[in-house]
């Protein structure tokens, strides 16, 4: 019984801890262009995408918009 409740507590805590380094940042720092869903509200980001067509492709008819990204770091300079 004990080794049940241990092994709860240890997926609890692994859950918690990966939804608060999700929740920590919400889009994707590595493309330019989000997609934003929702058209009555802030709705969900998805920031997968490389131009800003790609993203207006994916948006259309389904009440979404597409913005800049405004998580994004750009490529790195060596």
């Amino acid at each position: 019984m004990r080794l049940i409740l241990a092994g709860l507590a240890a997926a609890a805590a692994i859950f918690t801890a990966s939804v608060e380094t999700a929740s920590a940042q919400p889009g994707n720092p590595h493309r330019p262009y989000c997609l934003r869903d929702g058209v009555n509200g802030p709705g969900m980001w998805d920031c997968s995408y490389y131009t800003m067509d790609q993203c207006r492709a994916m948006a259309h008819g389904n009440g979404g918009s597409c913005q800049p990204n405004p998580w994004y770091v750009g490529p790195r300079r060596r």
